[in-house]
């Protein structure tokens, strides 16, 4: 499974983020991020076993996210993926200290996990030929107190979200 921990923003935020990719798309072509799949990746735990899931969600359970908000105030463009991001000029210490308290524990238990370079971001476009001209458009607050665990699918139309519920049976994997 191709997992991943995110924050998930609620309706109104992620219809304002899909607006504003709609928006940019017009000037910096590309395309746009279906609204269902807006997010922000926290840690990217890439191909896990299913069997390994009761103890993400434990190692999940021991690190809660104290309630901060997230100020997405930043349009920005990494030429080298030719990707649109909303982010944030500052990040809450509760969501770095959060971040980092998660990366100690997935370590511990095993997980290989990059903890390289945060850069919290919501990707809305993806193949844009340019940078938008403008860095700020608008500011949306993103209050955050929780984070999930997605499983990612990857298909031919691109990637379907699942967020995990907090009880999953798990399928022992034989080799």
């Amino acid at each position: 499974m191709r997992l991943f921990f995110a924050l998930w923003p609620n309706d109104d935020l992620r219809a304002a983020l899909h607006n504003l990719a709609r928006e940019a798309q017009i000037e910096c072509g590309g395309r746009v991020m279906r609204a269902e799949t807006l997010h922000l990746t926290l840690i990217f735990l890439g191909e896990v076993n299913p069997a390994a899931l009761p103890a993400l969600r434990e190692i999940q359970r021991n690190t809660p996210l104290p309630p901060c908000s997230l100020s997405l105030d930043l349009l920005g463009y990494w030429p080298s993926n030719r990707i649109v991001w909303s982010g944030a000029r500052t990040v809450p210490e509760e969501l770095r200290a959060t971040r980092s308290r998660l990366l100690h524990q997935l370590r511990a238990h095993g997980h290989r996990v990059s903890g390289a370079g945060f850069h919290p971001h919501v990707t809305l476009l993806r193949h844009a030929r340019r940078a938008p001209t403008e860095l700020v458009r608008r500011t949306f607050a993103w209050p955050c107190s929780d984070y999930v665990l997605v499983h990612s699918i990857i298909t031919p139309r691109g990637p379907i979200y699942r967020l995990l519920p907090d009880t999953l049976p798990v399928t022992p994997v034989t080799s």
